[in-house]
């Protein structure tokens, strides 16, 4: 970000603005377009949704006269970066603060004011402790996790940390997010601010677990299939002491067709049969085997479950702190995703089964199935599923893309949502 667009960016004051607008005859604002994916910010005990959106706003002012009878009028135009928060579990929204506002700082003539800032965007980078990390126009910015009030900008960044007056990057792909801001200075040293202090230090990857290999029965480590594209899909649990799976006749072909034990090892490698797929319950043995000097275990008799619903996609709630299936109680059983329809009129669906495998309810989501624009994401809070995903719909034949919020209580399946794009509860 250039030096120029930087001296525009506005945190906590708004005198250019009011300023700019004091002429102002009339204003007209675009819809906000929400800025990278949303998060989950934690602030002690409680949990809220934040949303950074985008807003274009142009204004009509009068020059070279005192009326619109004895002059002309110039269109301004400014960008404003907002920041929302939102209840996960009612899904309404619980305040607004803006940010930033990006435009000509200096409007003057008859022609339109200089665009500046229709290219600039913005992203949450992720939280460390009270603060959460954001982008905007290629610039850090640390915001409170209580309120979203500004702790520090690139200027104040700066003067925190003197040998990084001047070298901060102007390129988003030069920051990133490790339990604190990422940077690679001007200068091209690796540092990362981290903690309350907002100070820079040398920046070491934190260290990843890593498990011990998984060897064979001659102690060569065995060859890990690669995990595939896009979801990791939960189709396998134990519940109630007993294997189930969730999968197709081919898929579960697949899954008997295990001569090394790789398919009950490592279950995302079982082919997935795509997005047409009906999957449906079943049942098999977990037995020892061995092939040479190498004992595993596999799969035997898989048998579908008689009378047991099917499911278009089904895959099962993952825990995401393990990424297994979710197993729940009280009572037990699981909860499958699911789509209602194959056509762009399906939307994902929700659905809690009981350990006999009977629907216990089922909600349908004002959401379609995962975008690889925008993918859904979904966090567990107490008693509930919070989900963040689009919804597509083709009006006159456009096809229509609407980021919605939607709160899931797991005991009763009663939904709420809010459609993020209109700013309106979904009925």
């Amino acid at each position: 970000m250039g030096s120029n667009t930087l001296r525009l960016l506005l945190a906590g004051s708004t005198a250019w603005l009011l300023l700019a607008i004091a002429g102002c005859t009339s204003s007209h604002l675009e819809p906000p377009e929400i800025q990278g994916p949303i998060a989950m910010v934690k602030d002690g005990s409680a949990s809220r949704v934040w949303v950074l959106s985008k807003q274009e706003e142009v204004h009509t002012v009068s020059v070279g006269g005192g009326s619109r009878q004895t002059g002309t009028t110039r269109d301004d135009t400014y960008f404003h970066f907002d920041l929302k928060a939102y209840d996960p579990i009612t899904t309404r929204p619980l305040w607004t603060r803006h940010l930033v506002t990006i435009g000509d700082p200096d409007p003057k003539g008859f022609e339109p004011s200089r665009v500046i800032g229709s290219a600039a965007e913005g992203q949450l980078l992720g939280q460390d402790g009270s603060v959460v990390w954001l982008l905007i126009d290629n610039s850090p910015m640390a915001l409170n996790a209580a309120d979203g009030s500004v702790l520090a900008d690139a200027a104040a960044l700066e003067q925190r940390n003197p040998t990084l007056k001047g070298l901060l990057p102007r390129e988003a792909k030069l920051y990133g997010f490790d339990q604190g801001l990422v940077l690679t200075s001007a200068d091209a040293r690796r540092l990362v601010i981290r903690g309350p202090g907002l100070l820079a230090t040398p920046y070491a990857p934190t260290p990843a677990a890593q498990p011990e290999p998984d060897r064979m029965a001659n102690g060569r480590e065995r060859v890990v299939p690669s995990l595939p594209m896009g979801e990791v899909l939960a189709r396998q649990v134990l519940l109630g002491g007993q294997w189930l799976g969730l999968y197709s006749e081919k898929e579960a072909a697949d899954v008997l067709n295990d001569s090394f034990g790789d398919k009950y090892r490592y279950p995302y490698s079982v082919i997935d049969e795509g997005s047409l797929v009906r999957r449906g319950f079943w049942r098999g043995r977990v037995i020892d085997a061995q092939r040479f000097d190498d004992k595993f275990q596999r799969l035997a008799d898989l048998a579908p479950v008689a009378n047991a619903p099917t499911y278009i996609r089904g895959r099962f709630l993952k825990d995401p702190a393990t990424g297994k299936a979710l197993i729940l109680d009280a009572p037990a059983g699981v909860v499958v995703w699911h789509s209602t329809r194959i056509d762009n009129a399906g939307r994902l669906a929700l659905t809690r089964l009981g350990a006999d495998l009977h629907a216990i309810w089922t909600t349908e989501l004002p959401v379609s199935e995962n975008s690889i624009a925008t993918p859904m994401r979904y966090w567990l809070l107490p008693g509930h599923i919070i989900v963040s995903g689009v919804q597509e719909s083709v009006v006159d034949g456009t096809t229509q893309r609407e980021l919605h919020l939607v709160s899931v209580q797991l005991a009763d399946g009663a939904r709420q949502a809010w459609n993020l794009h209109h700013e309106t509860a979904v009925p």
